[in-house]
């Protein structure tokens, strides 16, 4: 256990943004060509609670309801955040606590209760609406995974290698799961994916399994990275990359291993790609979007796999992991930009900059979009909401090109293929109208 704890730390210091320990080079940011950008940013509010000094936000995550955020940082602030803008900042926070433990996962919303996870082995609820505490839970080792709640229970890691069920009412443990760690392994452990009645869980050995939820007992096992090499590093193989369960199929991303489409039934193959890749991705009804270890991008169909585009512009640029917004794919850098690609051919077509009064350009940890909104979380521990809106030039276009279909942040397809059919119908109008007048008979 040493061993494994001590190897992690020292390969976590190396990577770090660095990329690795070969070089002691200071790190540049790679040029990227200059665009006309479809986006804007426009500052709603910020928030600064305490800088993340080792930036570990692998297990932090937004949530939310109707009318708050929720955050957490591993300074040990848990806050509530109003969505609407405040006229002062102090009145942007609903309520924080702050615990003596770093926070290095959650917060997860679970109706009226909010779950955290600590770096001493502690899953803690409080109350969403107040922030009081309602229960603790001790366990074995750091709380790394964001829990899930489902069949009345919470699913959640800790960094030794144990899956515990608990109570969602109590916090009462039901039932733990150990599986044997390897010697060097990434920093971070995904939450599960709970459907119909199964667990799925990727493990630092590169393998996935399913477990029964009502008992924890083992369903199937697959692996979809395989260690090779002679030393530890050479050998490290892992499953950082959150699970995605999407019209019935199972798709998984393993650091030194492949990204595959699982038959969650039994676990066998759809289809296997040979991609190595730690950061999370994203899925539609149409395609799967992934970023590799080395900050290329790929869209690949969700049925057979196969290639729709790669993209390499990124590459070296950190990126973090992947999200949704609107129709359109976001990806965030270490140099603070956030960036909109096209869906269908992968292309880039908008661009901005995070920036705050605390300082320009500092990387985004996570990011999470509603609608026209987005929040961030950076690295000084500043939570800021921004309103994405049309640029200056794309209102321009529009303007000068009334038959454009371009989407705006938050409009579905659908509503612009009604907005087409709209403006056709006003055209085929005026056209029989001024058609009538000139030609009376």
């Amino acid at each position: 256990m040493n061993k494994h704890f001590t190897l992690l730390a020292a390969f976590t210091t190396c990577l770090g943004l660095l990329g690795g320990c070969s070089s002691t080079k200071p790190i540049v940011e790679p040029y990227m060509a200059p665009m006309e950008s479809d986006y804007s940013l426009h500052k709603n509010w910020q928030v600064k609670l305490e800088s993340m000094p080792n930036r570990d936000s692998e297990g932090l995550f937004f949530a939310e309801d109707e009318s708050r955020v929720y955050v957490a940082t591993e300074t040990g602030h848990l806050v509530s955040l109003k969505k609407s803008n405040t006229s002062r900042w102090m009145d942007q926070i609903d309520w924080q606590v702050k615990l003596d433990s770093p926070i290095v996962s959650g917060p997860t919303k679970d109706g009226d209760d909010l779950l955290v996870g600590t770096s001493k082995g502690q899953l803690i609820s409080f109350s969403a609406k107040t922030g009081d505490y309602l229960w603790q839970t001790q366990l074995s080792s750091e709380v790394m995974s964001r829990a899930v709640v489902a069949d009345l229970k919470i699913f959640t890691r800790t960094v030794d290698g144990k899956l515990y069920a608990l109570n969602a009412k109590d916090g009462k443990v039901e039932w733990v799961v150990e599986h044997q760690m390897p010697n060097l392994s990434l920093r971070g452990s995904p939450e599960v994916v709970y459907d119909d009645g199964k667990i799925f869980i990727g493990w630092e050995s590169g393998s996935v399994q399913a477990l029964s939820a009502k008992s924890g007992a083992l369903l199937w096992e697959n692996r979809i990275a395989v260690p090779s090499g002679r030393t530890d590093l050479e050998r490290m193989v892992d499953i950082q990359s959150k699970l995605v369960m999407k019209d019935n199929r199972l798709f998984v991303l393993g650091f030194h291993g492949k990204f595959a489409s699982i038959n969650p039934e039994n676990g066998n193959f759809y289809f296997v790609k040979d991609i190595s890749g730690y950061r999370d991705f994203v899925v539609d009804d149409r395609a799967v979007y992934i970023v590799d270890e080395d900050d290329i991008l790929y869209g690949f169909d969700l049925t057979n796999g196969v290639n729709l585009w790669k993209q390499n512009a990124f590459k070296n640029r950190l990126v973090g992991d992947l999200s949704l917004f609107a129709d359109d794919i976001l990806v965030v850098d270490g140099w603070g930009y956030l960036h909109w690609l096209n869906k269908i051919q992968g292309i880039e077509i908008a661009r901005a900059k995070h920036s705050n009064e605390y300082g320009d350009g500092n990387r985004i940890l996570r990011v999470y979009s509603e609608g026209k909104n987005a929040y961030l979380l950076d690295d000084e521990g500043v939570i800021t909401s921004y309103d994405v809106t049309p640029s200056n030039l794309k209102l321009f276009k529009e303007q000068y090109n009334p038959q454009s279909t371009e989407l705006e942040p938050g409009t579905t397809g659908s509503d612009a293929d009604n907005s087409t059919k709209n403006a056709n119908e006003e055209s085929d109008s005026w056209w029989n109208f001024k058609l009538s007048n000139l030609w009376p008979f």
